[in-house]
């Protein structure tokens, strides 16, 4: 989810000069979240067409988790993503 959250800032973020991945980890989960500050649009510039934002959405569920993307509410998109840590070994 992160590479795929990269790729579509780098495909998709104009005029972008920064992109953040963050990962935190608690004892039930793992928090992911890419941001950029790209120009603010609900509807990115049209590129390649393709499935990253449905895959990763799909992926997370599949998984017992969420994920979540949309534009910031100043300048450039994000998406977090909650994956559970459940079978993970301890």
């Amino acid at each position: 989810m992160a590479q795929e959250s990269v790729t579509n800032a780098r495909r998709h973020a104009r005029h972008a000069t920064r992109i953040e991945v963050r990962v935190a980890a608690d004892d039930t989960s793992v928090h992911l979240r890419v941001s950029d500050d790209g120009e603010s649009s609900a509807a990115r510039p049209a590129g390649a067409p393709g499935f990253g934002l449905i895959g990763m959405m799909e992926r997370a569920d599949l998984l017992g988790g969420t994920c979540a993307a949309g534009p910031n509410p100043d300048r450039g998109w994000t998406v977090t993503a909650v994956l559970p840590r459940a079978g993970a070994s301890a």
